[in-house]
């Protein structure tokens, strides 16, 4: 198991090389002239363990045209190298589109292969962004997490996210990308529940797990314990 200078370093680490990421591509320059932007996420709350950064825009009104041209620029930017485009406001959950009546949430762009410092296209980030209404963000939810940190609940939410991203590259791959653990789950269990070890964590979430999923997640499990 990594010990928890280890786990400190790969944040510190993760957290260093995603500065540079963003400087490098000049990715919040660009985002802020659409709307406020906020870091959420493992990046913000400094828990960072995999390659993945969080970010809201925020909004007044989201524009299809602010959308699109977002998504155009990353497309030609160099080190990007896929740009998906989801519409999570004018599409019900059901994948109907219904402006009138849609989930109404944010317009959604993930830059699903953005390469890191060592050019590695192995080894590749990803970042989240949701242009967001002012009336959808809640900034309450990531300041209420900060609140609840201290140095020992943080170490074991670090070593969880460390093991369940072992799980997630499994999961993610043979699930067709439809099923891994997300970190509001770890926080949760660690913050709320007070659970302090994977076992715990593993003994609480494996009940939550989606029937359809339920296999996977025992064989992924079995796979990552013999490792």
């Amino acid at each position: 198991m990594i010990d928890g200078a280890s786990l400190d370093q790969v944040e510190k680490s993760l957290q260093e090389e995603s500065d540079q990421i963003l400087n490098k591509i000049k990715l919040i320059p660009l985002l802020q002239k659409y709307g406020t932007v906020q870091m959420v996420g493992g990046k913000a709350l400094g828990l960072m363990i995999a390659k993945d950064i969080d970010i809201s825009v925020v909004v007044n009104k989201v524009s299809i045209q602010d959308w699109q041209d977002i998504v155009t620029q990353l497309m030609v930017t160099p080190r990007v190298r896929k740009v998906i485009a989801i519409d999570f406001y004018n599409y019900t959950i059901q994948h109907f589109y219904d402006p009138t009546n849609g989930e109404k949430f944010s317009l959604y762009i993930s830059v699903d292969t953005l390469m890191g410092s060592n050019n590695d296209k192995y080894d590749t980030w990803e970042c989240q962004i949701h242009l967001i209404e002012k009336d959808k963000f809640d900034r309450t939810k990531l300041d209420n997490i900060k609140s609840k940190l201290n140095s020992e609940n943080r170490l074991t939410i670090l070593r969880i996210k460390y093991w369940a991203n072992q799980m997630n590259k499994l999961l993610l791959g043979k699930s067709n990308g439809h099923y891994k653990i997300y970190s509001p789950s770890i926080y949760e269990a660690v913050l709320d529940n007070n659970i302090s070890t994977i076992d715990e964590f593993i003994e609480k979430y494996k009940v939550s797990v989606p029937s359809e999923y339920k296999q996977l997640f025992a064989e992924t499990l079995q796979a990552i314990s013999l490792n």
